[in-house]
């Protein structure tokens, strides 16, 4: 409904508040001129007391009207913030009081920053996380803890910004289902907190910031790690912690802190729902919105950088783009590619298609659909990008391309060298330009992807819960087997 609200605002070139005023004036403006005429007839015809009921209910209905005012105007003061459209406004939150205007704030950022919060008033799952993450008291011996920690060598990671993501969520799950055992120890939630170590691509950190995730984003937990327990290296008697050394070790739930292995994969969880108490099994409830709406938690930006997203955005996304009417292609080449010779980047995982087999899901797309009128094109790879524009744009010269504008374009997708590839590019570039791709294609209705890539299926994911168009369709051209896979193409597993 979200989507559709999106499209109508944004076809008509109105905002809502504005048309619900257009509506309210013209009542306004009748309805005195029917009430008098009323009054005329009944002060000729009818008796006084006749006249002195009529009289009182002009009355109650010009004080409802002016409620009905005051609530417009407060629609259309927490929508736009009092400030006309093309004024930047604060993106310091997303959030607002009511679960309706909170749909109007949506509506209204076509072409703005927008990312689902958990502080937005409509509950949900995002809410749910929220709450496991901030408890009543952190360092309560009742609150146990799940320690993500990095790889001993954390510097020399590769992983990419959605490969971060997806371990973070995966590890989520596990402290909140406490390693898919929820209903069998207590039904308790496990609080997922990180080690303090190097995150690559938080190297050299603006303003002093922690070279951490939290450079970037706002924190997992409001607690800190003086709340847990501490590894006991020589003492292991009465000790009130668990460490694993491979991610599928069993270890005693009743410790109140777990650690978990510092190898670069996570425990594949497979009761999702289960600390969530929701009626019904895991087969009855959606594993692509639980995953979506941990996506959500773990990249909330810091107000810094959604103010930077929002600027990106407002430069590349034009006011009038119709989501429904869009293509997304989010082109991952570079490092992805078996083969390449970029030092310092991940092995190769993908035999990547070739850019005519990208020509060819556009021209499948605009086949189905002939009412298309942009591309969102976006890539890492900067030649790949270039080559694609350039046939996209002698095949179907009427297509209108949205391109990420300042694009670092750095050449890779890991993070462990990201400031090596491209000369004078920070870190916070590279990440910024990433996370303003992604957000650009939560814009699009029709994506071309490779699910072997863990950033295009992460595009698709976001896209089909919390997207602006009305529903989603994916062609994958370079298929993965695994279930985040399944999600990204169909949206089931």
């Amino acid at each position: 409904m979200t989507a559709k609200i999106a499209m109508k605002a944004n076809n008509n070139n109105i905002r809502w508040p504005i048309a619900i005023r257009n509506i309210l004036a013209a009542f306004i403006i009748a309805t005195p001129l029917l009430n008098y005429m009323l009054m005329t007839k009944s002060i000729n015809t009818g008796s006084a007391n006749d006249q002195q009921q009529l009289i009182a209910k002009n009355a109650e209905l010009e004080a409802r009207i002016r409620q009905l005012e005051a609530s417009v105007s407060m629609v259309r003061s927490s929508s736009e913030g009092g400030q006309d459209n093309d004024s930047p406004r604060d993106v310091s939150s997303s959030s607002s009081s009511s679960s309706s205007s909170s749909i109007i704030v949506k509506a209204n950022s076509i072409n703005t920053y927008w990312w689902p919060s958990s502080e937005d008033g409509i509950g949900g799952i995002l809410a749910k996380i929220h709450s496991v993450q901030h408890p009543p008291n952190c360092s309560s011996p009742t609150t146990k803890f799940f320690v993500w920690r990095s790889k001993r060598d954390s510097k020399s990671d590769t992983r990419g910004l959605t490969a971060w993501g997806h371990a973070g969520a995966s590890h989520m799950i596990h402290a909140f289902t406490d390693g898919d055992k929820f209903r069998e120890y207590g039904s308790t939630s496990r609080v997922l907190i990180t080690d303090e170590k190097v995150w690559p691509m938080a190297k050299g950190c603006l303003n002093g910031g922690p070279q951490t995730r939290e450079c970037y984003f706002e924190p997992l937990t409001s607690c800190k790690l003086t709340d847990v327990d501490p590894i006991l290296v020589d003492d292991n008697t009465n000790n009130n912690t668990a460490k694993l050394i491979d991610v599928q070790d069993e270890y005693d739930r009743t410790k109140r802190t777990v650690y978990s292995s510092e190898k670069l994969w996570f425990r594949i969880i497979r009761r999702k729902y289960s600390w969530l108490n929701l009626p019904g099994n895991e087969k009855d409830h959606s594993t692509l919105t639980l995953n979506a709406a941990s996506f959500a938690y773990y990249f909330r930006p810091k107000p810094w950088l959604r103010t930077e997203i929002d600027k990106r955005i407002r430069n590349s996304i034009p006011s009038d783009l119709n989501p429904d009417r869009t293509l997304g292609v989010p082109i991952r080449r570079s490092d992805k590619c078996h083969g390449h010779n970029i030092t310092g980047s991940a092995k190769g995982e993908l035999d990547c298609p070739d850019l005519p087999t990208y020509m060819e899901g556009v021209r499948k797309f605009l086949e189905f659909d002939p009412l298309i009128e942009n591309v969102i094109v976006t890539s890492e790879d900067k030649s790949a990008c270039d080559e694609f524009l350039e046939l996209l744009g002698k095949e179907f010269p009427r297509l209108r391309v949205v391109l990420n504008v300042g694009d670092v374009q750095q050449g890779t997708g890991s993070g462990s060298k990201l400031e090596s590839y491209v000369e004078g590019a920070a870190n916070a570039n590279v990440v910024a330009s990433a996370l303003t791709s992604m957000h650009l294609h939560l814009r699009a209705r029709y994506f071309i992807i490779t699910s072997k890539s863990t950033w295009t299926s992460t595009i698709s994911v976001m896209a089909r819960v919390y997207g602006f168009a009305s529903e989603v369709f994916v062609l994958d051209i370079g298929r993965n087997t695994n279930n985040f896979a399944d999600l990204a193409r169909s949206g089931c597993d």
